[in-house]
């Protein structure tokens, strides 16, 4: 059988390929393009600035968790600067409620079933993508703590993430 392959960054179709799935099959993987894009490009330009090739928030994030790097839409969806991102666990970074607790980011209880840190996890381990993920957590906001519904899409690079935000809106509770 054949299935359709789809670049999850640019979503541009990279052509189909043999497997065992059903015909009407969507896979998505990324295409070279993408790939130079975020992995080399010139030797001049940042990767925070490669990586605003793609329109959506997307972060890129070491084997620790810790983000290294963010494109123009991710730190719109943060609310910061570069410098203030640049070098901080992903907690810290989207002020997750559970990153003030003792030990920190990924020290806590509420850690073990962070969808977001399990996701980007699983995708270093297992160089598998995911696509569209439901992730829900609990954000620090002006307003005080808010549960967040993200969808999530991940691609390993290297030894390295890339976490792109789909959707990220408040629940209404």
């Amino acid at each position: 059988m054949k299935f359709q392959r789809v670049c999850a960054w640019c979503k541009k179709d990279i052509g189909t390929k043999e497997g065992c799935a059903s015909e009407r099959t969507i896979t998505h993987g990324i295409c070279s393009l993408c790939l130079i894009k975020v992995t080399t490009g010139i030797r001049t330009r940042s990767a925070s600035q490669i990586l605003n090739y793609v329109q959506e928030p997307v972060f890129l994030i070491d084997a620790d968790g810790i983000v290294i790097a963010s494109n123009e839409s991710g730190l719109i969806s943060v609310g910061k600067e570069i410098e203030q991102i640049e070098y901080k666990l992903g907690g810290d970074v989207f002020e997750c409620t559970y990153a003030l607790e003792d030990g920190g980011c990924g020290n806590s209880v509420h850690c073990k079933t962070c969808a977001i840190r399990n996701i980007v996890m699983d995708t270093l381990s297992t160089n598998r993508g995911y696509k569209n993920i439901p992730a829900y957590q609990s954000i620090n906001t002006s307003d005080g703590p808010e549960i967040m519904r993200f969808l999530i899409s991940t691609e390993k690079v290297g030894e390295q993430i890339l976490l792109r935000i789909d959707e990220m809106c408040k629940l209404i509770t």
